[in-house]
């Protein structure tokens, strides 16, 4: 991520710290906010619900936060929001600026200043056909749409970018390579789960019909598919992910060619797994030992409790950045400028750290926890299991080159890259599984009914104790003793 990208997510932020202190008459908050067609407010309005519509008019300035934005009416000011999807079909006299998961601008939306801007930082941002932005566009995330008409320049971070409509600036874009589209299979599980929409492959469109009046300058692995006009000039920079061997293999020998890059790949992946690999190995051997037992005790287990703990896991991330953003806009809202920006740096730290550890166990440690398993598997069956580390040690490097030389074929690479990541993803949650059981005695189910038995037996119930007593009665009466006197 470049040092623009995150300017541009700096600078965000602070907007929307600003537009909550801003000294907003008009206060709404509650599960269903909704201004009436009927309705206008004269004043700034500042937002804290789950549902908001606005189907009336603010006068001021719109701001706040929302999991479900529907603006039909229209803003005479600028909006600064912050929530989970944003619907924008209406009217912005000045600016837009959004964070969140999903921006949709649809065919009625315009904006009456000469000049206004969209600033969006998003998984996925869309502006429909018919829709205008007089100003520019400045986008980070993951994908933005563009089918309408923009009238300034075009900056973009992220993945994909698609070009339908027409742009009368530049357009300057960092996109990805659109061979890799495993990111974008993951986004797709999730979305329709909580969003109306789906995500594109990474790369650059530029579709039959679109417009660039001014030049086209981007950054990305490959060449993007360009089909519309470009009046300016047309500038790609390549960034190399792997090593070419194209200047070293000549171009009569395809077959070679392509056996260069298999190969180049498969050292590439030996390489990161095995540094990865090793220093988790040293660190923590004996749970690294319990994980890869675990995995291969219970291998269906292991991918559907994957799945589950990599969906929790991303839900967990959006939430964390979602709610931290609403934490600052209330801090701000309420003017507390130490505690906001104590709290903003605690925030990212906290939000930066969450997601990269998440973001290293997802791409590397689970993949070597994988390939520890299949690897220790192999080298049991082919030499046997004397009991020393350099069993496992041996066993690691196997499993790497393993899963090296599968995820790095064509066609069916990324199925076992996805599996050998969400099979190494639920050795995690039965391993602290396993901890629990030998700690406590009976481990706490896993969700969803999910159970996963290790084989070993379970502990006897406690004893029931008979502490009846038997009371004297006319059987066991001492000897000699007489009711009655003769």
């Amino acid at each position: 991520m470049s040092w623009k990208h995150w300017l541009l997510i700096i600078t965000l932020l602070l907007i929307l710290l600003g537009a909550g202190g801003a000294a907003a008459q008009e206060v709404r908050q509650g599960d269903i906010c909704a201004i009436e067609a009927d309705e206008v407010i004269e004043r700034n309005l500042f937002v804290l619900c789950r549902l908001l519509t606005i189907n009336g008019r603010v006068e001021g300035n719109l701001s706040g936060a929302a999991s479900i934005i529907e603006i039909n009416g229209s803003v005479g000011g600028d909006i600064y929001l912050l929530g989970g999807q944003l619907r924008f079909n209406g009217a912005a006299g000045e600016n837009l600026h959004f964070l969140g998961p999903v921006l949709q601008i649809g065919p009625q939306a315009r904006f009456e200043r000469a000049a206004s801007d969209l600033v969006s930082l998003s998984l996925s941002t869309s502006l429909s056909a018919g829709a205008d932005i007089p100003g520019s566009v400045t986008y980070a995330g993951y994908e933005l749409n563009l089918d309408g008409r923009v009238g300034g320049e075009v900056n973009f971070w992220g993945a994909a970018l698609k070009v339908g409509g027409a742009v009368e600036g530049d357009v300057n874009a960092n996109v990805g390579d659109p061979n890799n589209a495993t990111l974008a299979g993951w986004l797709n599980l999730l979305f329709p789960l909580f969003w109306d929409s789906a995500v594109q492959n990474p790369g650059l469109i530029v579709s039959s019909g679109a417009q660039i009046a001014g030049d086209l300058r981007y950054v990305g692995p490959v060449e993007g598919v360009i089909e519309g006009t470009v009046a300016g000039e047309v500038v790609f920079s390549p960034v190399s992910l792997q090593p070419d061997l194209s200047q070293i293999i000549p171009e009569e020998q395809p077959s070679g060619r392509e056996l260069g890059l298999y190969l180049s790949q498969v050292f590439q992946e030996v390489l990161t797994l095995a540094v990865v690999g090793l220093i988790a190995l040293a660190a923590a051997f004996r749970p690294m030992q319990t994980t890869a037992r675990q995995l291969r005790a219970h291998p269906l287990l292991g991918l559907g409790t994957g799945l589950l703990f990599l969906v929790v896991g991303v839900l967990a991330i959006l939430a964390l950045v979602l709610v931290g953003g609403l934490v600052l806009v209330i801090l701000a809202r309420l003017q507390l400028n130490g505690l906001t920006w104590a709290g903003g740096l605690a925030l990212a730290v906290a939000a930066l750290g969450g997601s990269g550890a998440f973001a290293f166990v997802v791409a590397f440690l689970s993949r070597v926890i994988a390939a520890l398993a299949v690897g220790r598997l192999l080298v049991e069956v082919a030499v046997g299991d004397d009991g020393s580390p350099r069993i496992s040690y041996i066993g690691l490097i196997v499993g790497i080159v393993a899963l090296a030389l599968l995820v790095s074929l064509p066609l069916v690479g990324w199925v076992v890259h996805l599996a050998a990541i969400l099979w190494g993803l639920g050795a995690l949650p039965l391993a602290v599984q396993h901890r629990l059981r030998r700690v406590y005695g009976r481990p706490p189910a896993l969700p969803f009914g999910l159970s996963a038995p290790d084989g070993q037996p379970e502990p006897p119930p406690p004893p029931i104790l008979d502490d009846t007593r038997q009371l004297p009665g006319m059987d066991n009466l001492p000897p000699g003793f007489k009711w009655w006197p003769d």
